[in-house]
């Protein structure tokens, strides 16, 4: 068997070195001391520096929130006292919690983390109809209950059920799979008012469920250049101009009527494509319905509204680029699961949004983690599994970061060691096939 080149295996060391040294950097410059005081001074959540400064408050909330222990603002306590090796008292400790700045201080920091820790991970093979997109956004939102003491803060949609509630609508870039922008909102405000500015999706493409779905923001979008793929929900009842199956046949039958008067014959095939006609705001205005009957019994077809040219996407591409949506779906599993995001035992409503701020944090950090990984050792990383694991490993480099910050680099390279051998995507053949690369996405790090 032929060996591997000593010269190789010590220039592939010293990358590796050079690049752990790079992330060490990183974390230091967006968690350090200095960077987390001022940005509490800045926000005037802390203006003389005690025992519990925005640094190490910062730093132990997401050490908290990264592991599976944070049940209760007294399990915050302990794992702060565990951390900062102090013997602060519960009282003091929820007092700085209850400041009106401190969702301000984390909401900042969470900002920070999202625009210094991105970085690209995936994209488009040169030869995808998809590589012509300088970006690929998807909008959606998650929502969860508070207590229901809450409830003049944060109304819900369900009054009875859940009273007090907040939804989370995030617009997640695909190629980083880091989120663009979370706007945290009472769960009884309507969606649509969060999507991202028109001018933002310019040169990209938008993929957003049916709440999203409104119909002047995406014609201003499609005149404006941008591109997007949005389930429509059933009551819409556009005139249809065109239809095609999947082969390319027309259906004649379909043409020139109503889609809701012709939908028991829409339902009998697999799969529609039609260029069809709402009314614009200056006129009519035409786009492209890819419709696809649902297998269950009773279920009303799949509506997919969406400005792609068919002559370089076929809908069979429209369908697998809406799937790709789940990929925002898969983010907040890891919010809810691996971030401890969920409704903590309080009353005051700076608290609960401070604490939902700081989970987001720790979120953001697992995410960095798994890309750095991919990054140095070269291997397609799951998300999903790091956000699980990483807990094992992030409270020794959390530690070091507070107490030892010139001696950071031996633990981050045992954690991003252990990520690497534990955390790597299971299947990544089946991805190719059936999965996320299925439109010729591939990891940017990754070697073919």
């Amino acid at each position: 068997m032929k060996s591997t080149p000593i010269n190789f295996v010590i220039w592939g060391f010293r990358m590796e070195h050079r690049q752990i040294n790079m992330v060490s950097r990183q974390l230091k410059r967006t968690l350090g001391e200095r960077a987390l005081n001022d940005l509490g001074r800045a926000t005037r959540f802390c203006r003389r520096e005690r025992e519990i400064t925005p640094f190490r408050l910062a730093v132990s909330l997401i050490e908290s929130f990264s592991g599976h222990s944070a049940k209760c603002i007294a399990d915050i306590q302990r794992a702060f006292n565990a951390l900062c090796s102090t013997q602060i008292r519960y009282k003091p400790f929820h007092n700085q919690l209850a400041k009106r700045q401190f969702p301000l201080f984390m909401q900042a920091l969470l900002s920070e983390l999202l625009n210094s820790l991105a970085c690209e991970v995936l994209r488009f093979a040169p030869d995808s109809p998809f590589a012509q997109f300088d970006h690929i956004r998807i909008q959606d939102g998650t929502s969860f209950a508070l207590k229901p003491a809450l409830a003049d803060a944060f109304p819900g949609r369900f009054t009875k059920l859940s009273p007090a509630a907040v939804e989370l609508h995030a617009d997640l870039d695909l190629f980083s799979e880091t989120v663009n922008r979370i706007v945290l909102s009472p769960d009884s405000s309507a969606e649509r008012q969060f999507l991202p500015p028109v001018e933002s999706v310019v040169g990209g493409l938008l993929l957003a469920d049916r709440g999203y779905f409104e119909r002047p923001y995406f014609e201003t979008l499609d005149i404006a250049g941008g591109h997007f793929i949005v389930r429509a929900g059933q009551l819409i009842n556009p005139l249809i101009h065109e239809a095609r199956q999947s082969n390319g046949r027309r259906v004649k039958c379909l043409e020139a009527q109503r889609l809701k008067a012709v939908l028991p014959k829409v339902k009998r095939f697999d799969c529609l494509d039609m260029v069809v006609e709402f009314d614009g705001l200056n006129g009519p205005w035409l786009c492209r319905l890819v419709i696809h009957p649902n297998l269950k019994k009773g279920a009303a077809p799949r509506y997919l509204i969406t400005n792609l040219n068919a002559n370089s996407f076929s809908a069979e591409h429209v369908s697998d680029a809406y799937r790709l949506r789940w990929q925002v779906e898969l983010l907040f599993k890891e919010w809810k699961s691996y971030a401890n995001l969920r409704a903590f035992d309080t009353a005051k409503p700076h608290i609960a949004e401070g604490l939902i701020w700081a989970a987001l944090c720790a979120a953001t950090l697992n995410r960095y983690c798994a890309h750095a990984t991919e990054r140095i050792f070269n291997v397609a990383m799951s998300t999903h599994t790091v956000a699980k694991c990483l807990h094992h490993v992030l409270a020794a480099v959390l530690r070091a970061l507070i107490h030892r910050p010139n001696a950071l680099k031996q633990p981050l390279q045992r954690a991003l060691r252990y990520l690497a051998d534990n955390a790597a995507r299971a299947k990544p053949e089946r991805d190719k096939k059936s999965g996320r690369l299925k439109l010729g996405l591939v990891h940017v790090h990754v070697a073919a």
